[in-house]
């Protein structure tokens, strides 16, 4: 049991857990994995992965946008993967080793809004968390799993395209453990729709476990899969190739429950949201009708309605935002028509989608275009259009390229 009353030493995964060399694809034997666990490094076989070029780039209305932000080849570094015996999953997903050290792997850059202090490598509990924890231990709220299982967590996992781009990229690393009947262990907040879209990369409800954040797990083996994926750099490998078809992870599912294709263009529609409007949206989707595209509005649809919708998609088109990755349950090479809106809480986001799409053998293309009505506004509040003209052109680019 945790005593929130306690400090606990914060350890560093690098120095508290042994050093492991991985070997990809080889089954690692877990049981034998040394007290408090080990730090298994699997090395990148390749330095860089480059990148396309974007399929077209229209900044006209954005001339600082600088299409070279999508070019430079993404970096790849060793995969240094925590696994944890006896391991504790405290609340939020901070995670306690069997000798009572809090691993800095489970709180990155978090601490902060964990409700954690950490000081001369001494880490207390307060506010909501040491309250949490008062209540588990007096409510004796500890669910025990036996044997190995692999953590998925992240405090923005209720958001999709923190779930899309962040956490299912990480389940790549059961492939390098040989492991991919392992169950997987996630928050209990995580949507019911995103955890239906694990059976795309053959997770079914059967392997999945969870985790009360107002609570402690106590996992026999975690696997405390670490982030894959920034829009500068990877570790191990591509970490979309796992969406691929062929890919040991995905699996396609029966057709006797998803009857007749899907539709080859789909257009992201976000006329119900009033957050970043696009004040002629009506008009770019009548566009797009006229190329065959399919208006979708894809927070309306369920789990399995959006595994029909793209699975079969060629090419998406839609504002830049997280709505784009569903190219990633695509059973075709998906490409990527985004318009940018004017003003984006992350540069990096159109880089992004290059990286996404190059994991599935595809490309992405760029519309840019400009604030309607006064300036100012935050990276949310605010009305925008595109040119129909520069919008058309792309959609001839991006229809013909192959």
């Amino acid at each position: 049991m945790i005593d929130p009353a306690l400090s606990y030493p914060l350890a560093e995964a690098r120095r508290h857990l042994t050093r492991m060399a991985g070997t990809a694809g080889d089954a690692l034997d877990l049981s034998a994995i040394p007290a408090p666990g080990a730090l298994v490094q699997f090395r990148a076989p390749v330095d860089t992965l480059s990148q396309p070029a974007p399929l077209c780039f229209d900044n006209r209305w954005q001339p600082e946008a600088d299409p070279a932000i999508c070019s430079p080849p993404l970096s790849v570094g060793t995969l240094n993967l925590p696994i944890v015996t006896r391991a504790r999953v405290v609340g939020p997903g901070l995670v306690v080793t069997e000798d009572d050290h809090v691993l800095d792997k489970s709180i990155g850059r978090h601490a902060e809004r964990y409700g954690l202090h950490v000081a001369d490598g001494q880490c207390r509990f307060a506010g909501a968390l040491r309250t949490l924890l008062e209540e588990a231990r007096v409510q004796e709220r500890t669910v025990a799993l036996d044997g190995a299982a692999l953590f998925l967590a992240d405090p923005a996992i209720h958001h999709f395209g923190v779930w899309m781009i962040k956490c299912l990229p990480r389940l790549g690393v059961l492939e390098l453990l040989g492991a991919t009947e392992l169950p997987i262990l996630v928050p209990a907040e995580v949507p019911d729709k995103f955890l239906r879209l694990l059976s795309v990369l053959g997770v079914g409800e059967d392997r999945i476990r969870f985790h009360d954040p107002h609570g402690i797990t106590a996992v026999d083996r975690l696997i405390l899969a670490p982030k894959v994926y920034t829009p500068g750099s990877c570790r191990y490998r591509q970490p979309f190739e796992i969406f691929r078809a062929g890919s040991a992870l995905r699996v396609t599912p029966s057709r006797k429950t998803r009857p007749g294709l899907g539709p080859a263009r789909v257009w992201l529609s976000r006329r119900g949201n009033a957050r970043r409007r696009l004040a002629n949206e009506k008009a770019v989707e009548a566009l797009c009708r006229r190329f065959g595209f399919e208006v979708v509005e894809p927070s309306r649809l369920t789990a399995l309605e959006t595994m029909m919708t793209f699975r079969d998609c060629e090419l998406v088109a839609g504002a830049l935002g997280s709505g784009l990755y569903n190219l990633l349950l695509s059973e075709r090479t998906p490409r990527a028509l985004a318009l940018v809106p004017p003003v984006l809480k992350f540069d990096r986001l159109p880089a992004t989608l290059v990286h996404v799409c190059a994991g599935m053998g595809g490309g992405a293309g760029f519309v840019h275009g400009r604030l309607v009505g006064s300036a100012g506004a935050d990276e949310f509040d605010y009305a925008w259009e595109v040119d129909l003209a520069a919008v058309e052109a792309a959609l001839v680019r991006v229809s013909a390229d192959r």
